[in-house]
């Protein structure tokens, strides 16, 4: 079964939604769907196939991912690039302070090559997507599409308190202390990196809120800080948040990613569906 979206026209239940993309298959292959983990609405995993799907919500059925390790899927592999899905808790990339495990590292070992490289970074407390290129033209042309801000980058984060406004931008120069903290400054300076953060509210959970974020640039902890600062911490960020918070994981997930395949040309568009 091939990746499928669907967009509910009335009030349906998800059950009878995906009926209507794939007619030909029993009720009981698609329940099966939804209980694997692979059908989500608006980016949320569902967790049942009775529940109702309002007018104009997508829903996403994806592939039976590939597994690397226990832990990161491949969702998508070609002869010059790998997007994959990356748990919480697991670098991206290993650093010279740092030489764990890594998403890097481990692609590295499955596919004994000597170079994949490195287009971009989560956090390590950061879930979600990212994209490695098995080659330079690769490597150079996502490079481009990254500092050319044509890269779609859609993530949710639970935040702590409520937003009171529906949308809205995040705008500043951020720069790195010698702490590896990362600050905002108003104005441009020779450290400062322009950051640009687009919000919109989705829900509200008792004293916290779920927002969706899209980013227009892709700096060093960029959401974290700008959530922060605006009053709004990531549900379990210490470093930024709260350092009493017990939260079990840093509630900040890559949703979506959509980028031009460097090579083909084809426009690619993939999801990984938020578990909170």
């Amino acid at each position: 079964m091939s990746t499928m979206q669907l967009i509910a026209k009335e009030k349906i239940l998800l059950l009878d939604l995906l009926r209507t993309g794939y007619p030909d298959s029993s009720k009981t292959y698609l329940r099966g769907l939804v209980q694997a983990g692979r059908v989500d609405i608006e980016g949320k995993v569902a967790a049942r196939s009775d529940i109702w799907v309002e007018p104009g919500q997508s829903v996403q059925i994806g592939k039976r991912p590939k597994v690397v390790h226990e832990t990161v899927k491949i969702l998508h592999e070609d002869r010059d690039l790998v997007v994959i899905d990356k748990p919480e808790g697991l670098l991206s990339v290993a650093t010279d302070f740092d030489l764990e495990r890594s998403a890097h590292s481990l692609l590295k070992r499955r596919f004994h090559r000597p170079r994949i490289y490195p287009v971009h970074r989560l956090d390590r407390e950061t879930s979600g997507l990212l994209v490695f290129a098995y080659n330079e033209r690769a490597r150079q042309g996502l490079k481009e599409q990254f500092e050319e801000h044509t890269i779609e980058r859609e993530y949710r984060a639970l935040v702590h308190g409520k937003l009171t406004e529906k949308k809205g931008t995040f705008r500043s120069y951020l720069r790195e202390d010698a702490h590896y903290f990362v600050h905002s400054e108003e104005k441009s300076s020779k450290e400062g990196k322009l950051a640009i953060t687009h919000y919109e509210l989705i829900e509200y959970r008792e004293e916290m809120t779920l927002v969706r974020l899209k980013l227009e640039t892709g700096r060093k902890n960029q959401i974290r800080v700008h959530l922060s600062e605006a009053g709004f911490p990531i549900v379990g960020d210490t470093k930024y948040g709260k350092p009493e918070d017990e939260s079990p994981r840093l509630y900040l997930h890559a949703l979506k990613l959509g980028f031009v395949h460097p090579v083909t040309k084809k426009t690619l568009l993939f999801y990984s569906p938020s578990a909170f």
